[in-house]
């Protein structure tokens, strides 16, 4: 994993076009996002079985506000990778349409934006919603949720 962090780190100061460029390093730093997440999903629902106390201490800990929001951009990150992914897969299928990246990459981006503004601002929602009952009972969004 480090080593495609530094190939990532390397390719990404190399220059190759705006929009196929930025893309591009969107949708590799989107993959390994949803990567990362898929293992800490998989070691958590392990312990369910397997140490249901450490499951359910993660469970909290996910409420957290700051795991909160890494959640919406969680969401950005699987929903541009599925986009750009599809555009990439069509691009692969139709060699002829590369000429076309540029408006395909700006079609990708309105979607993306179109579909996780309006998901992002109601996860968000949620997220103040359970700060707010977590204020009612005195306690905070901030406070680490200790064992």
């Amino acid at each position: 994993m480090i080593a495609t962090l530094t190939r990532t780190a390397r390719d990404s100061v190399r220059y190759r076009g705006m929009w196929g460029h930025w893309s591009w390093i969107a949708h590799r730093i989107s993959g390994l996002a949803v990567l990362s997440f898929l293992i800490v999903h998989v070691w958590d629902t392990a312990n369910a079985t397997f140490w249901p106390e450490a499951y359910s201490y993660t469970v909290e800990v996910f409420k957290w506000f700051p795991f909160s929001v890494g959640e919406i951009l969680l969401m950005a990150a699987v929903l541009f990778h599925a986009y750009n992914g599809i555009r990439i897969t069509l691009l692969d299928f139709k060699p002829e349409w590369w000429e076309h990246q540029r408006p395909t990459a700006i079609a990708v981006w309105a979607l993306f934006l179109a579909t996780y503004i309006p998901i992002g601002l109601f996860m968000f929602s949620r997220t103040l919603a359970h700060c707010s009952e977590l204020a009612a009972e005195g306690a905070s969004c901030w406070s680490f949720p200790l064992p």
